[in-house]
């Protein structure tokens, strides 16, 4: 196994990809997957993931096999045989590339036993990390801090901005459209609203005040939009921090309750039927933005360089009071590091509803 750096890989390479199973982390992968099938057009693409974003994974026209690595108990149990299984249908991996930093993930890299690696690993005697020699900047940028002030300027000459779909590329020596993600998208079995929301994060700093949602959703009522809530099902809510929250939204809101009702498709599908999408930084927003759809986002307490893509269509709405802990903190910290949640309580709904006015689609004829 040896530190990939553009070797080439020959014919129909075989090729692993690893990561989480998050679906905002799976959106900003597909400009990577494509990149890959446009550079290698006859190349084998395994995607290890999980049990969120199976759905997503299974349908991609850029993934040709898929493995859950997270969502399951006896995954890594089995792993060893899925890949030798794998191994003995397509033969054996030229190319693992880790785009995350979970201790699964790396040893995953490791049992594919690829010619090449890009991005963590095992040892093969399993002593520690597989490490980087830092002899170029692609080395270097395998294990930086990416979300550091001066990231761009280090890097200078490899990176035109500082959005991970990007930096999965250049991990992998990848030239495509890195701000253009692609997912599938199937027709959702329901009417769609105007507007659809999303509350939930995995990530409490990120969360907006429920009082402050009820408000929004009343002035959009007010202006004569229906409003529709995607998420998980009510019974998986406790995992995204909004659970009672969401309850009381549905209780003294006219909103419909989407929850749990769409495969993931399906959601796609519906955000590039709607007018608009709100939210916060969770997985719906990279959804909402990669179908198309005008997405408002209200955003604090997130490394916005990161993991927002400089596109048209997504729109940030932004502290009036800003706090710079959690970027002090490296991001590292789930809740609030104040008495009083600062950044997130000073986006106010009418600062949100002035920017969704000026984006929001016309309604189609189906929605009058």
């Amino acid at each position: 196994m040896e530190r990939y750096r553009d070797q080439p890989l020959g014919p129909a390479p075989h090729i692993g990809i690893l990561t989480s199973d998050k679906l905002g982390g799976f959106v900003v992968t597909t400009p990577l997957l494509r990149g890959l099938k446009e550079r290698f057009p006859d190349a084998v693409v395994d995607f290890f993931g999980g049990e969120r974003t199976y759905e997503l994974e299974n349908a991609s026209r850029f993934v040709d096999w898929r493995y859950s690595l997270f969502g399951r108990q006896d995954s890594m149990a089995i792993l060893p045989r899925a890949i030798a299984q794998r191994q003995d249908a397509v033969g054996p991996y030229d190319l693992a590339i880790n785009l995350d930093f979970e201790p699964a993930t790396a040893f995953a890299a490791t049992l594919l036993n690829p010619r090449y690696v890009a991005g963590p690993a095992m040892r093969q005697d399993g002593r520690g990390q597989f490490l980087p020699d830092d002899s170029g900047p692609v080395d270097k940028l395998q294990t930086d801090d990416w979300s550091a002030d001066d990231l761009l300027e280090r890097y200078r000459g490899l990176l035109i901005s500082g959005f991970i779909g990007e930096i999965y590329c250049r991990r992998a020596y990848v030239e495509t459209d890195f701000f253009t993600p692609e997912v599938t998208v199937a027709d959702p079995p329901i009417p769609v609203p105007d507007l659809l929301i999303s509350t939930g994060a995995t990530r409490p700093a990120k969360l907006w005040p429920a009082t402050y949602w009820m408000r929004f959703i009343q002035l959009c009522q007010d202006e004569d939009w229906s409003v529709g809530l995607l998420g998980a099902a009510p019974a998986h809510q406790d995992t995204y921090g909004v659970g009672h929250a969401e309850q009381s939204i549905l209780e003294k809101t006219r909103s419909i309750d989407l929850r749990g009702k769409l495969s993931l498709p399906e959601v796609a599908g519906a955000l590039q039927r709607s007018r608009a999408c709100a939210t916060i930084d969770n997985g719906i927003l990279h959804l909402s933005y990669s179908v198309g759809t005008p997405t408002v986002a209200m955003i604090g307490a997130s490394p916005v360089r990161l993991w927002m893509p400089p596109v048209d269509n997504l729109h940030l709405v932004s502290p009036g009071d800003p706090c710079n802990l959690c970027h002090e903190n490296r991001y590292r910290n789930a809740g609030c590091l104040l008495p009083i949640h600062q950044c997130m309580n000073s986006v106010t709904p009418e600062a949100a509803l002035a920017r969704l006015k000026r984006v929001i689609r016309p309604a189609r004829p189906d929605q009058d």
